[in-house]
């Protein structure tokens, strides 16, 4: 499948993953409030660092080592085999080390049911074989189990969560869903390989998935610590805050980062084929569809901030505005750290510098969280988490520029900027107009749109007329 469908794909899986929270967040955090939905995300967060803890690296080692061997059936099979059952194994003593760490620390004490809930939530990651997809390249598959799974767990949200006591419910909904998808990815791989339960090979993974588990927990760790840390040292309802204004920017992330996990398997095949000039070329690419993408976007997210938070969330979360615009920043930054991290390192089996990056980062955030919690509170877990994403960002551009020769377009970024800052005056222009609310959102979003469109039309940018223009043209050409 070419990388275009591919990432048609993708995008609509981002999009649909960009529309759940959209659709349900603003019910879910007016029924349950500010305590319910830092309980859930707190819960969420733990024991989304313990998957990561029991994935073993795998989602992201079992894409590369699967696209190298997706045309043989039987290595394929064999691959698929050995990465599942390591999994499996080491899932157990990761649910043993997750007992332990409930019983000394005796979180959920007063909450059996979100304890269970976290046991079949983190057990059920095993079955999560997105990475055996993305490998084959069947982002067809994934974009239409993920979108069957959302709408289950949007059905049984409105229907079951109706009252604050009911955060527990929105869990279990949670995990359902997952193993809903669970149950039909397992199945349905059987389409394309045997399982074997003889001949394992474990010792040709062990060395780079333990050099890609360690940075996978580290970034778990670095990226759910906030909440947990806040939890325990701040008020419940500052989770809820944090928790609110970080999904909003996640949201939006996965619409920046959707081009980066497709080309992983591509650019794979050309560094193994030692097509330096299409890698290359790939590379900048990706450099330029972030940074067109991700300026306009921060710009538009700091005017809206306020509006955002209060059609998303509802009222009881206006204090987390301020939280989103100093998120803001995050957009960029994660967006090319990706790039630089899974499209240049991982390919190119440089998982220790990898590694490094993230352990360097991981220290930076326990450093900062420590010591801004306690005293700015939310703030302070938006301030470690812009600071520490910014430190790996540093190091794997250093890295990734001393394995490929890219050329980062400083001068296409100083304009996107310059021209996103133009929608700063459009925005009071609008409010003079459009008081209601919802319409200035519609209004404001459409004419920035066209706005930025046209400025980079003027400027004949090449980028944006190549890749985003003329495919438009051909499209509607081609149905005439």
């Amino acid at each position: 499948m070419s990388t275009k469908k591919n990432f048609i794909y993708n995008s609509l899986l981002g999009l649909t993953n960009v529309l759940v929270p959209v659709i349900t967040f603003p019910y879910v955090s007016r029924i349950l409030g500010p305590e319910g939905i830092g309980l859930t995300s707190f819960a969420i967060s733990l024991a989304t660092t313990f998957i990561v803890l029991a994935s073993l690296g795998i989602p992201i080692y079992g894409i590369r080592e699967v696209a190298k061997v997706k045309d043989d059936k039987e290595r394929l099979s064999k691959t698929f085999s050995e990465l599942l059952a390591i999994h499996f194994i080491w899932s157990f003593i990761v649910l043993i080390i997750f007992s332990v760490w409930l019983m000394f620390t005796k979180t959920y004490q007063n909450e059996l049911i979100i304890k269970y809930l976290s046991f079949i939530h983190i057990f059920a990651s095993v079955g999560l074989i997105n990475w055996f997809y993305q490998g084959v390249e069947q982002y067809k598959f994934i974009s239409i189990i993920n979108f069957i799974s959302k709408i289950l767990a949007i059905v049984l949200l409105f229907v079951l969560v109706k009252k604050p006591e009911d955060y527990w419910v929105y869990y279990l909904i949670i995990v359902l869903s997952n193993f809903v998808s669970v149950l039909i990815s397992v199945f349905y791989s059987f389409n394309f390989v045997r399982f074997k339960f003889v001949g394992f090979n474990f010792k040709l993974h062990l060395k780079p998935i333990i050099i890609l588990f360690s940075t996978q927990l580290a970034i778990s760790i670095y990226v759910n610590l906030d909440v947990i840390m806040l939890k325990y040292f701040s008020e419940i309802e500052q989770v809820g805050y944090y928790s609110a204004a970080i999904r909003i920017v996640k949201i939006l992330l996965i619409i920046i980062t959707s081009l980066g996990v497709v080309l992983i398997p591509k650019i794979s095949t050309f560094i193994k084929e030692k097509k330096t000039i299409e890698v290359k070329q790939l590379i900048e690419k990706s450099i330029n569809f972030v940074l067109i993408l991700s300026f306009p976007v921060v710009v538009i997210l700091c005017i809206l901030s306020k509006k955002i938070i209060k059609l998303f969330a509802g009222i009881e979360f206006v204090e987390a505005h301020i939280l989103v615009k100093l998120l803001s920043p995050l957009i960029i930054i994660i967006g090319l750290a990706n790039i630089f991290a899974l499209q240049i390192l991982v390919p190119s089996n440089k998982e220790k510098k990898y590694m490094y990056a993230v352990l360097i980062a991981l220290l930076v955030n326990i450093v900062l969280n420590g010591i801004l919690i306690p005293v700015l509170d939310s703030k302070g877990a938006v301030i470690a988490t812009i600071l520490t994403e910014l430190t790996g960002l540093i190091i794997t551009f250093f890295y990734s520029k001393a394995l490929i020769n890219f050329k980062f377009p400083i001068k296409k970024a100083i304009q996107y900027a310059l021209i996103s800052s133009i929608l700063l005056p459009l925005s009071v222009l609008i409010s003079t107009f459009v008081t209601n609310d919802i319409w200035y959102l519609v209004v404001f979003l459409i004419c920035s749109g066209c706005v930025y469109g046209l400025f980079l039309l003027v400027l004949k940018d090449v980028f944006f007329i190549e890749n985003m223009v003329n495919p438009i043209i051909f499209k509607l050409k081609g149905n005439k």
